[in-house]
């Protein structure tokens, strides 16, 4: 099942392909925090911020793009902000 088809189950409330999309990006999300942090033990955190924050605003995802596309946005932004807060 592609992920688009598993977002609608979830955002209609099952809890299994909420679960199924989890384990679908948790890796890319753990990869990219880990190309942009430099850091195991800051990534693996992030990664966890992250997947929250995608689970909580997947009722916001509204299919003008891929899903990935905006798991990857949405995971940059807040790997900017991590950035940005890490430098003032």
């Amino acid at each position: 099942m592609n992920l688009e088809s598993l977002v609608k189950k979830a955002q209609s409330g099952e809890k299994k392909a909420l679960e199924s999309i989890v384990v679908a990006i948790q890796d890319n999300v753990y990869y990219l925090s880990l190309r942009m942090l430099c850091d195991q033990e800051a990534a693996r955190d992030a990664t966890q911020e992250i997947l929250i924050l995608v689970i909580t605003k997947l009722s916001t995802f509204r299919f003008k793009s891929k899903f990935q596309t905006w798991v990857y946005r949405v995971s940059t932004n807040y790997l900017l902000n991590k950035i940005g807060r890490a430098h003032v």
